[in-house]
């Protein structure tokens, strides 16, 4: 009996050892495997914040590059930062050419790194590359046509005239006989598109509200309703122009403001400037300011200029004009008016006040961007056109309306707060002003994304 039970107590002591050692093993590959996961998991979060480093690396250069207007001749490259102390990015720029860029990221976060990769577009456009822009909204009425041409290689009918409005809830509203030949716009949220009487867009229509087409309206090309907006009211003054404007009109020149009026005919002095409380030509009076040279008109202290009826002011042979209006006075060309642009002169008018431009006649025989108006004026109207006025040129104002009226044609572009026609109007955008870089801005379109490591 005793040998039996020594067995039997040797026997369990035996099969006990082994379930010892058993579920020794057992809490070891546990914990091995836990140690695993601990790892794992370690390398899955310093991975995860490794792979943040590199997209916010991306973010950073895309930034600089848009800040930089597509060019990285002034970049400090690889772009590199960190976001804490242990931590770290490095991006690579190169180019591919047709407005492409390669960007390589790299995030380093202790011993873990990953490496992205994004292909982009970066393209700049100017303010000048749409026709009309009515930030709060464009209203045309009576016989209007509106297309475009290049006054760089004479180029005509385009079909290129578009009109966009940049508010939210800003329509455009095509109400009597208008012909538009190019697209209509609206990129502010729920900003409406009404087409009513005889009027028809020959090419494509996008718009964030809804699309209106009463009878005997039509749209030939592309149209889509309640599109997604991409603009807001800040993108109705790239160039900031209160500040724009006071900037130019800062530095008055030296000495004492006169009246100055011509009731005869002669040439101005060369390469003059004219310091005015008020600047008038008078009736059936002809006067030149002839180039080579730079001619000054500084109006203070609220004063007018003024080109009477039928009187004609001639800038040629190369003059530059350059005209500031302090103030809020007004520059008016009336009865008959005639402000000439020719062989290559230029007028640049800066001002507080409005340009009103009522019956006369403004010809540039060159570049629309020969004549530039830039008004910070928040009146009612910043600029009128009426009767048979001709301008070739370019309109700043977008803190008032600008209004045609009478038979007026305009070769150019305009930017205003509001639009609104109700006359006979022929209007061209000038394609050669898409070159323009004045109140750029860089887009960013990504073509391709890769995570490398």
């Amino acid at each position: 009996m005793s040998n039996k039970r020594s067995c039997e107590s040797g026997s369990l002591l035996l099969v006990a050892l082994f379930l010892i050692l058993g579920v020794g093993a057992l809490v070891a590959a546990v914990a091995r495997m836990a140690g695993v996961d601990a790892l794992e998991t370690l390398d899955a979060s310093q991975g995860g914040r490794a792979l943040f480093l590199a997209e916010s690396g991306l973010e950073n250069a895309i930034y600089r590059l848009r800040a930089n207007q597509c060019a990285t001749t002034e970049l400090t490259l690889p772009v590199t930062g960190q976001l804490g102390s242990d931590d770290s990015f490095s991006v690579g720029m190169t180019s591919l050419g047709s407005n492409q860029f390669q960007l390589d990221a790299t995030g380093v976060f202790r011993s873990a790194q990953r490496k992205v990769r994004k292909v982009v577009t970066c393209t700049v456009q100017g303010m000048w590359d749409t026709g009309i822009i009515g930030c709060q909204g464009i209203t045309l009425n009576g016989n209007v046509a509106i297309n475009s041409r290049n006054s760089s290689t004479g180029q005509t009918n385009l079909g290129h005239g578009d009109v966009q409005t940049i508010n939210s809830a800003a329509p455009i509203q095509l109400t009597g006989n208008v012909e538009l030949h190019g697209d209509a716009e609206t990129t502010g949220a729920g900003s409406n598109l009404i087409l009513t009487g005889n009027s028809t867009v020959y090419a494509d229509a996008e718009v964030t509200g809804s699309i209106s087409l009463q009878p005997n309206t039509s749209i030939h090309g592309a149209h889509h309703a309640n599109q997604s907006a991409t603009t807001t009211a800040a993108d109705c003054d790239p160039l900031g122009v209160v500040s724009y404007v006071s900037g130019h009109l800062a530095s008055p020149p030296v000495g004492t403001p006169a009246d100055y009026s011509w009731s005869g005919n002669g040439t101005f002095s060369a390469a003059a400037t004219y310091y005015a409380t008020s600047f008038s030509l008078g009736a059936n009076r002809t006067m030149n300011m002839t180039g080579p040279g730079n001619y000054v008109i500084y109006v203070t202290g609220g004063g007018n200029l003024g080109i009477a009826g039928n009187a004609i002011l001639n800038v040629t042979n190369g003059a530059n004009l350059t005209v500031y209006m302090a103030g809020g006075g007004t520059f008016s060309i009336g009865g008959n008016g005639v402000l000439n642009l020719l062989n290559g002169s230029t007028l640049t008018l800066y001002t507080t006040g409005p340009f009103a431009h009522t019956i006369g006649i403004c010809l540039n025989a060159s570049l629309a961007t020969h004549f530039r108006i830039y008004s910070s004026y928040s009146g009612a109207t910043a600029l009128r056109l009426g009767g048979n006025a001709q301008l070739n040129g370019v309109i700043y104002a977008p803190l008032a309306s600008v209004q045609m009226g009478g038979n007026p044609g305009v070769i150019g572009a305009v930017r205003g707060a509001s639009i609104t026609n109700n006359g006979n109007v022929y209007f061209d955008y000038d394609e050669a002003l898409d070159d323009l870089d004045e109140g750029s801005k860089a887009t960013i379109d990504v073509v391709s994304w890769a995570e490398l490591f």
